[in-house]
């Protein structure tokens, strides 16, 4: 395909405002994604877009758009949205759009240009990796989200991850509905979605997530923007919710979006007074089985790889952030520190393997 006739930076809300339809447009007919759909940058533009400058780099052939990037400028500093996006992908029609997209972002760059969670083998690296050629440029594991394909056969997956389970969950969803008058609410759009959310909330933000200030509910600017998210997604049909109730009370909570056949785990969470349940296991089997009933393709659990999603997951994506510095000093000793940071850490994590051995081996009795 011949390459864009333009390339036009958007830097205000009226402008990104005007240019959604046709974004919309293009992020579901070539990416199938909710991360590069416009309603996700504007709600995470709206709760953390403060203090930072709008840039959205767009190419067009004629009158037609064929590929978004949107970004932000901090300082002298171009990046993609740095929370809350556990995939991050400029959308373009082909690959002479990406390249453009690339291109532009690079020669708009100045001392940084950071584009965070990009599929692993994903086209748009190289394309990066290509554009910023003469600058200090690296691409960096960042984290390894595990997937449960449910397009196949729900008695072929039990029998793959049962062993895995490390729980009798078909036993304690039963122990459930006998003792506790359990109600399953499983990827579903509820009348009440308020209502919904604001339980759901209160439920992810309890516990160890309430303590540690990582839940919904932990500042201001996540709950604006999570909720906006919900209520925006929900009037394209897309938001779904899951639950368990027990007694009366919310004991496990998910926020989810279905789109394109695949469902996203967006936000989950479980009451701790109901631990001995297993709640938050019980619910995520649950809502992979009933993945398996809609036909779907799959249940993304996003984020990293932790214990309870290995449990489920038949699949994963990895993902890597690439950072690109200009030749200066300031940002040479960026580029130097992310570079060698994998080597310090595995230095720093044997030496406190060995010094925790040593510690041992000098505390048994002679």
């Amino acid at each position: 395909m011949p390459a864009p006739d333009r390339i036009e930076w958007v830097s205000d809300e009226d402008g990104v405002s005007a240019l959604i339809p046709a974004w919309d447009r293009l992020s579901r007919s070539h990416d199938g994604t909710p991360f590069s759909l416009p309603a996700w940058f504007e709600c995470w533009w709206r709760a953390f877009g403060g203090g930072r400058d709008l840039r959205v780099c767009t190419a067009w052939r004629g009158d037609a758009l064929v590929g978004v990037l949107p970004l932000n400028r901090t300082g002298r500093s171009l990046q993609g949205p740095d929370v809350e996006v556990p995939l991050y992908r400029p959308l373009a029609v082909d690959r002479t759009a990406l390249q453009a997209l690339a291109g532009a972002a690079a020669n708009a760059a100045g001392d940084a240009l950071v584009i965070p969670s990009l599929p692993q083998g994903d086209s748009a690296v190289d394309a990066f990796m290509q554009a910023t050629r003469g600058r200090l440029t690296l691409a960096e594991p960042v984290h390894v989200s595990p997937i449960v394909e449910t397009g196949g056969d729900v008695a072929r997956f039990r029998e793959l991850t049962k062993p895995r389970w490390g729980y009798p969950l078909d036993r304690l969803r039963r122990k459930m509905n006998r003792e506790h008058g359990a109600e399953f609410l499983l990827v579903d759009r509820p009348q009440d979605l308020d209502g919904m959310l604001r339980r759901g909330f209160e439920v992810e933000s309890s516990g160890w997530k309430g303590s540690a200030g990582t839940g919904i509910l932990s500042t201001p600017e996540k709950e604006l923007f999570w909720r906006s998210l919900a209520e925006t997604f929900d009037r394209t049909n897309e938001t779904r919710l899951s639950a368990i109730v027990l007694d009366g009370r919310m004991a496990a909570f998910d926020l989810t979006l279905l789109v394109n056949e695949r469902l996203y785990l967006l936000k989950t969470g479980y009451d701790e007074s109901f631990a001995r349940l297993r709640p938050g296991l019980v619910l995520r089997l649950a809502v992979v089985e009933r993945c398996f009933e809609l036909g779907l393709e799959a249940h993304e659990l996003l984020g990293d790889r932790s214990a309870w999603k290995a449990m489920f997951a038949t699949t994963e994506r990895s993902h890597v952030r690439v950072s690109s510095y200009a030749r200066r000093p300031r940002e040479a000793a960026r580029y130097l520190y992310r570079r060698t940071r994998p080597h310090l850490l595995r230095a720093y994590r044997a030496a406190g393997s060995t010094l925790e051995r040593s510690t041992r081996r000098g505390a048994r009795p002679a």
